[in-house]
């Protein structure tokens, strides 16, 4: 397992901020001697706020994943040919996708913290608060990390299919090797991991300043998730209950739309859960400019996507899908308001739209007037044709591909729900990704299945 050994000693180095590591992705600016670890309230953040730096790289992030669903209608290889290949369901030609690799990193990162909690000192009730609430966010982010993995390396879970292998659970920092533990396991573990952290918040009173909230996998990032696996899961009334917490926040309006991409520290801009940290004033901006992943595989969403927004949708404008049918998302381009553009925007994970949206399949069956009036409050937001009858489940999943394209959640979406709407995938060669196919299930990498004797 030399890979997952190395993801390990990359973990250690980056917790411990040693400069002499050259195992990181992104060198440390600020170093703190070894045996200063885990020494006080600021070390133990410092841990933590380079979990976050982590994530920050271009590969950290979930949306290659879009790659493999029906949002984009031409891939060429380009300088990412992971990316074609994923577009093709090629899960095994090199390179191979790093989000195995990649999440047990972070997987290894958070361990540390949350292995490491008991012994850091709190010198008063206002520094084992702070303690309390990076252990919190360390327990939501490893749990996130789990889902992540459990979502592409294993079986859609049912419920009842929970004996079936899924992924290694690795909860604690040790080189051992360790079988796929079973989907029950894995998913008791996310769920066990986000109690306890919402627990954790509400007990220390949890209130971060408005500047800093969308930056912490904070008390909201923890609910958002919650309702995200729940609804994949299919615990609806789960998924329904954390949700709930999000329908009572305004969207923002149809003009104001803009903020949401644009002025992500405006007070007025509500929308956003979580969110990570651009590096345009470093040198490792290019490692985010995730822009670029679009423009060298000369990506084009789908035409049946495009056709499916409304005359007045503001979700099709030029500053969110831009020439040739290219994402926009996560670039500001030049427009009424930016005289030059910027490509490397802060990666919103977590919005209030998709709780709007959890929310409403959640209640689809037991209240489908609740279920169109949430729904249309969405769509009112965003300029699109309201609802005038119930709603139906293919409908909920048509406005979630529209509000959330781009955003690494659409194959997850098909994965679910392919089976029960019938929904084949198909190439412009002829390929196809048909409901239940083992192509939902990726590969597990090479490197891994070569060293580790438990995963064949």
């Amino acid at each position: 397992m030399k890979k997952y050994i190395q993801s390990l000693k990359i973990a250690l180095c980056a917790l411990v901020f040693l400069s002499s590591c050259d195992l990181l992705d992104i060198t440390p600016d600020h170093v703190v001697p070894e045996e200063a670890a885990f020494s006080d309230v600021d070390s133990y953040q410092m841990a933590l706020n380079n979990v976050f730096r982590k994530m920050t790289s271009s590969v950290m992030n979930m949306q290659s994943t879009d790659f493999a669903s029906d949002d984009f209608s031409s891939v060429l290889p380009g300088y990412a040919p992971t990316n074609y290949y994923i577009y093709n369901w090629d899960y095994q030609t090199q390179p191979q996708p790093f989000i195995w690799s990649y999440q047990y990193q972070l997987i290894a990162q958070e361990n540390v913290l949350i292995g490491n909690y008991s012994i850091v000192p709190a010198n008063d009730e206002t520094e084992q608060k702070e303690i309390d609430q990076i252990y919190a966010q360390a327990l939501g982010l490893r749990a996130w990390s789990l889902f992540n993995l459990v979502q592409l390396y294993a079986p859609h879970y049912t419920g009842e299919n929970g004996a079936e292998a899924a992924i290694p659970l690795k909860l604690k920092l040790d080189l051992e090797y360790l079988p796929r533990a079973s989907l029950t396991e894995v998913f008791q573990q996310i769920y066990s991991d986000l109690e306890k952290a919402e627990q954790l918040f509400v007990d220390t009173d949890y209130a971060p300043s408005s500047t800093r909230k969308a930056y912490q996998f904070g008390l909201d990032a923890v609910r958002a998730l919650q309702a995200r696996v729940a609804l994949f899961a299919g615990d609806l009334d789960k998924a329904k209950d954390a949700s709930a917490h999000f329908i009572n926040t305004p969207l923002l309006s149809q003009e104001t739309y803009w903020m949401l991409w644009e002025d992500q520290f405006g007070t007025a801009n509500k929308e956003i859960i979580f969110m990570t940290h651009d590096l345009s004033d470093t040198d490792d901006a290019d490692l985010v400019d995730y822009h670029e992943m679009y423009v060298t595989n000369n990506v084009r969403l789908s035409d049946e996507l495009m056709t499916s927004f409304s005359a007045d949708d503001v979700r099709k404008e030029a500053s969110y899908i831009g020439p040739n049918q290219m994402p926009y998302k996560h670039i500001i381009p030049v427009n009424e308001r930016n005289s030059q553009p910027d490509r490397n925007l802060h990666y919103k994970h977590f919005r209030l739209a998709e709780q709007y949206l959890i929310y409403a399949e959640a209640v689809l069956e037991s209240a489908p007037d609740e279920a169109m009036r949430v729904l249309n409050l969405l769509k009112e937001a965003r300029g699109a044709e309201l609802l005038t009858q119930t709603p139906t489940k293919l409908d909920i999943l048509n406005e979630r591909r529209k509000e959330l394209f781009a955003e690494g959640l659409r194959f997850y979406d098909l994965k679910r729900l392919s089976s029960e709407l019938n929904i084949v995938v198909q190439r412009k060669d002829g390929k196809v990704l048909t409901p239940n196919s083992p192509l939902y299930i990726w590969d597990i990498p090479k490197e891994e299945t070569n060293s580790n004797p438990y995963i064949n």
